[in-house]
């Protein structure tokens, strides 16, 4: 009899210390769980600043793994999403992002990890994240880890930080951003279930952006944008073709592409390109115009 009362302890205390150990960590992707992310586009023209909002929403199975379904508007109040990429965290605290069903998942995170260790992580060029140093945050009520990290090769220019269940400060999916194309991200504010848990001290808004007005042209359009493979410009009927000249740059201001149209409806291939954010600039003959172009 005291044996069978010393199994069920024994068996009590696992399931306790499992239960205390599931606890002890924060899941970041989890139904509803939405990020404000700043997108800064600095260029030769002008610096760009405009808020994507990232929201998570539904399930999907790929290669037989569960994912949840990460959703994107650059609304204000959103209420148009266009599914950005699928993300799964599994028991070893791991997360992993695919941008397409077809595409290879890559490792946005690693909250096992511990002083001194470094893990291999990004969007298209991974870079190696060391952890400097492991500190405690309280968010939401609860005590969480936060990860102090650089880049191994880029230690001094390139530092970010991780929260459990909130992410990076470079905002959801672009933890490990050292060498993505154009311009640079910031997490503003993260909600849970549409409740404010963290906002950046750093910012007074969760919305910001700038009017762009100024150096874009709502009749220049682009689609698909974001786009994988190809994009077309769609020019105004009235555009004089022969004066028109097309060009497409990078933000640091190098010139990519250049090409006069045969169309009103412009190609431009971009499979070639590394993810990042893109300027088109488009000359009508008296000016140009610009608009972003998201390639992943």
């Amino acid at each position: 009899m005291k044996k069978v009362k010393s199994i069920i302890i024994s068996i009590l205390f696992s399931i306790l210390t499992i239960s205390a150990f599931g606890q002890d960590h924060y899941p970041l992707i989890q139904e509803n769980n939405s990020w404000n992310v700043l997108s800064v586009v600095g260029s030769f023209i002008d610096t760009t600043y405009y808020t994507i909002t990232y929201k998570l929403t539904g399930d999907t199975i790929i290669n037989s793994k569960a994912y949840k379904k990460l959703y994107a508007s650059e609304e204000e109040q959103a209420a148009n999403w266009s599914l950005w990429a699928f993300m799964r965290e599994d028991t070893d605290k791991k997360v992993w992002i695919r941008w397409h069903q077809d595409d290879e998942e890559f490792l946005a995170y690693d909250f096992s990890i511990d002083v001194g260790d470094s893990v291999l992580v990004g969007v298209d060029n991974p870079e190696y994240l060391r952890v400097d140093s492991i500190s405690e945050i309280v968010i939401n009520q609860s005590q969480r880890k936060k990860f102090w990290l650089s880049a191994i090769n880029f230690p001094t220019y390139y530092k970010e930080t991780w929260i459990e269940g909130i992410g990076s400060n470079k905002g959801i999916c672009w933890s490990g951003s050292v060498l993505v194309v154009g311009g640079w991200f910031r997490l503003l504010c993260m909600h849970e279930n549409e409740t404010l848990i963290y906002a950046n001290p750093n910012y007074e808004s969760c919305y910001l952006i700038t009017d762009i007005n100024e150096i874009e042209n709502p009749i220049v359009e682009l689609f698909p944008n974001p786009a994988n493979t190809q994009t077309s410009l769609k020019l105004p009927e009235n555009t004089v073709l022969s004066q028109t000249q097309i060009e497409l740059y990078n933000p640091a201001g190098s010139l990519l592409y250049k090409a006069k149209p045969g169309s009103h409806f412009h190609k431009i291939d971009v499979a070639h390109l590394p993810k990042g954010l893109y300027l088109v600039r488009v000359w009508d003959g008296e000016r140009w115009y610009v608009e972003k172009l998201v390639v992943r």
